[in-house]
């Protein structure tokens, strides 16, 4: 990777930063979450095609790296999943009775 490569990197991640740090501040409701999720994800692949150079490495290495970004999606859903079904209803073993 060129110096001028990395520069370019450098100053497209800046830039992302700033955008991400101007989303931050204005109230766009629940788009917010959308235009930072597109933020991140154009960050991600600025370091994986670049600095991990997958853009020029061979297949085997771009599919292991998809199978580990491919894991890293299942245990976000679950994470997400278990997150969303919990409630703050107490157990009847929870609940304390006075007598």
């Amino acid at each position: 990777m060129t110096t001028g490569t990395v520069w370019r990197c450098w100053l497209a991640l800046m830039i992302l930063l700033a955008a991400t740090t101007a989303s931050a501040f204005v109230p766009l409701g629940t788009a917010n979450l959308f235009i930072s999720l597109a933020i991140a994800v154009a960050k991600a692949l600025i370091v994986l095609l670049f600095f991990m150079e997958l853009r020029s490495s061979r297949a085997l290495v771009r599919s292991f790296a998809a199978a580990g970004f491919f894991w890293l999606m299942i245990m976000i859903a679950l994470t997400t999943a278990d997150y969303t079904h919990r409630t703050d209803a107490r157990a009847p073993l929870d609940v304390t009775t006075t007598r």
